[in-house]
């Protein structure tokens, strides 16, 4: 792989991602001269799926749920919903054409036959 041009700001960015990850030692081994496209792809991936794993990290369910299962996974449900539900009420969310078909197409049977 070849390296690519990057500024001193975009490297410092990158450095501070893995440094925030691993090390600052680690991080030092990435410079303007070692970065490539897989490495700037790789960090994009390594930041994007955090943020997704961060933002649901709470709603996994805690271990004292799990054993009144009714009543816990009602509670964990009520806890994801709350999180993710508050930018749909706020009309603040964006959902990709493709998602929302296949995504929506999947849960509403389900979601109908679940009323009441």
């Amino acid at each position: 792989m070849s390296n690519i041009n990057l500024t001193e700001e975009e490297v410092a960015t990158v450095q501070a991602v893995i440094t925030a990850f691993y090390s600052e030692r680690i991080a030092s081994r990435f410079h303007a001269g070692s970065i490539t496209a897989e490495t700037l792809e790789l960090v994009a991936q390594l930041i994007t799926e955090t943020d997704e794993c961060s933002r649901w990290i709470d709603a996994v369910p805690n271990p004292k749920d799990l054993l009144a299962p009714a009543n816990g996974i009602r509670k964990w449900a009520i806890r994801v919903i709350r999180v993710a539900a508050e930018p749909f009420a706020r009309g603040a969310i964006k959902i990709s054409f493709t998602c929302k078909l296949t995504r929506g197409l999947q849960f509403r049977s389900l979601l109908e036959a679940s009323l009441g």
